[in-house]
C-alpha cells in the first residue's frame, strides 16, 4: 500500500472533477451561450426533442442512501446543422441536458457534438467534438474504442460523450482510411450517491491517470474499412488514455498502488475477504484510474439471404494485463411473420475475453440470445429483447426495448432490465437489486 496526503470530503458522495467538459455550471454556461449563438445566426436547421422518463424499480436499494422505487426526469436533445453547399462546408452542433428527480450527477448539460467538416470527393475533415461509432456486434462493440461513454444515460453504455477531435478521412476505391488526433480525454460519468446503479462505496472527486499529461495525453487512432462483395471489415489501431477506468480503492490517507491486485476489481477478487472488509469501511472509496493502452481491433460483417454474419476481436496491452477478447455471431431474419408485414431477426452472440475470472468485464464467457421484431407499420412500432447467460456462473441478465410512435410528433418507449441468480462474485453483484421497468415519452420539433 501507499500513503497520501488526506482529503477533507464532507459529502461521501461523488464530487465532480474541475474539468472544463464536467463541471455543471460551466458546461451549462457554454451549452446556453452555444445555443443563443446558433439562434442569433439565423441561418441553419433546428431539429430535436424533449422527453420526459418515469422508471421504477422492483426492488428495494442495496444501499440506504440511495432513491426508491420510483425515479422521474426530463431530458432534452437538439442538433443545428448549417450548410454551405457550394464550398462542401457544414456547421453542426447538438446540445443535450436532462434534470433528475434524485440524482445531482445525472442532472446535467453536455455538447454531444460541434464540428465543422470539410468534404471533398476524395477526402473529408472535421474539427470539433464528435461522436464516432465501430462496430458490428449488437451484445456489445469492443472495436469502439475512440468516445467515452456516459453511463448515467444509459447502463447499457449505449450512449456517449462528445470526442474532441481532428479527422482527417482519405476515400478511395481500395477503401477508407481514418486518422483521428484526440487531444483531450474525457472521464467517465459516474452515478452519485442518491442514484442507483453505484458501486456501495463512493467515488474520489479527481481520478488518477497513468499518463503525466493526465487529461490533456494526446491520443491517437486509426482506422481502414472496406468491403469486398458481401464483406464488410474493418482494421484499426488506438493508442492513449483507456475509455474503461478501473478503480484504486482507498481507505482515508492509504492507496493501494495501481498495479495491486485489488486495484482491478474482477469476478476473481469481488467476493474476497478483503474486498469485503474495505466495503464496510466507513471511510473507503474508490479512484478512477485511466491507463495508457494500445488497443487493435478488427470487425467484420458477411451479408448473405437473411443471415448476417457478425465477429469484432481486440488485443490490448496495458491496464495491467494484456488481453484479447472476441464477440461473435450472427442474425437471422424471418419476414413477414404471423402473416403480416412483421420482420423478426432472431441473435446469437458469444462474448469470451482471455482473462477469464479476472476479466474485469461482465462479458468474459457469456451467450446473448435475442430478437428484434420490426412491425413495419405507420406507426415504427419494434421490439428488441434479449438474455445474457454466464456460461460460468448461470448468471442471467435480462433487456427488453420497444418504442411506437405516437402521431406524428410524439414515441412512446420502453425498457427493462432483470438480473437473476447473480452471485456474490459476479460483477453484476453491484446491481442485482436494480431491476427497472422505464418509460419515456418524447415529443419531436
Amino acid at each position: 500500500m501507499t500513503r497520501t496526503a488526506s482529503r477533507t470530503c464532507g459529502d461521501p458522495g461523488p464530487v465532480r472533477p474541475l474539468t472544463p467538459f464536467s463541471r455543471p455550471l460551466f458546461t451549462g454556461a457554454v451549452f446556453l451561450l452555444l445555443c443563443a449563438a446558433c439562434a442569433a445566426a439565423g441561418a441553419g436547421d433546428w431539429t430535436g426533442s424533449l422527453s420526459g422518463e418515469s422508471r421504477v424499480f422492483l426492488d428495494d436499494p442495496r444501499d440506504g442512501d440511495q432513491s426508491g422505487h420510483t425515479n422521474l426526469s426530463l431530458s432534452g436533445t437538439a442538433t443545428w446543422v448549417h450548410e454551405w453547399p457550394d464550398s462542401g462546408q457544414s456547421l453542426v452542433f447538438t446540445p443535450f441536458g436532462r434534470l433528475d428527480q434524485h440524482d445531482n450527477w445525472r442532472t446535467h448539460a453536455d455538447v454531444r457534438e460541434l464540428y465543422w467538416q470539410k468534404a471533398a470527393p476524395r477526402w473529408e475533415l472535421r474539427l470539433g467534438l464528435r461522436k464516432v461509432h465501430w462496430g458490428v456486434a449488437e451484445s456489445q462493440r469492443l472495436v469502439d474504442v475512440i468516445n467515452q461513454r456516459d453511463t448515467i444515460e444509459a447502463l447499457t453504455g449505449d450512449e456517449k460523450l462528445g470526442q474532441p477531435m481532428a479527422n482527417f478521412a482519405w476515400i478511395n476505391s481500395w477503401g477508407t482510411l481514418d486518422l483521428f488526433w484526440l487531444p483531450y480525454f474525457r472521464e467517465r460519468t459516474l452515478t452519485g450517491r442518491h442514484g442507483r446503479f453505484r458501486t456501495p462505496v463512493p467515488m474520489h472527486h479527481e481520478p488518477l491517470y497513468e499518463s503525466g499529461a493526465e487529461e490533456w495525453n494526446q491520443d491517437f487512432a486509426v482506422r481502414y474499412a472496406h468491403y469486398i462483395g458481401s464483406w464488410d471489415f474493418g482494421l484499426t489501431h488506438f493508442h492513449g488514455n483507456s475509455r474503461d477506468p478501473r478503480y484504486v480503492p482507498e481507505i482515508g490517507p492509504i492507496r493501494l498502488t495501481p498495479d495491486s491486485p485489488y486495484s482491478s476489481w474482477s469476478g476473481a477478487n469481488i467476493n474476497s475477504r478483503l474486498t469485503r472488509l474495505f466495503l464496510s469501511l466507513p471511510f473507503a472509496r474508490l479512484i478512477p484510474y485511466y491507463d495508457q493502452i494500445d488497443q487493435t481491433g478488427l470487425d467484420v460483417q458477411y451479408t448473405t439471404g437473411n443471415w448476417i454474419w457478425k465477429a469484432e476481436s481486440i488485443y490490448r496491452t496495458g491496464m495491467n494485463k494484456d488481453y484479447g477478447a472476441v464477440c461473435a455471431g450472427f442474425e437471422y431474419t424471418f419476414g413477414g411473420v404471423f402473416g403480416t408485414d412483421a420482420d423478426l431477426g432472431t441473435l446469437l452472440e458469444y462474448n469470451w475475453d482471455s482473462r477469464g475470472k479476472e476479466a474485469l468485464t461482465n462479458f468474459q464467457n457469456d451467450v446473448f440470445l435475442g430478437g428484434r421484431l420490426a412491425l413495419n407499420d405507420v406507426q415504427s412500432t419494434s421490439l428488441l429483447g434479449g438474455v445474457f447467460v454466464d456460461l460460468d456462473s448461470a448468471a442471467l441478465a435480462f433487456g427488453l426495448e420497444g418504442e411506437r410512435r405516437l402521431g406524428e410528433d410524439w414515441k412512446l418507449s420502453i425498457e427493462a432490465r432483470i438480473f437473476s441468480n447473480v452471485p456474490a462474485d459476479d460483477l453484476l453483484t453491484f446491481v442485482r437489486k436494480d431491476d427497472y421497468i422505464q418509460a419515456t415519452l418524447t415529443w419531436y420539433f
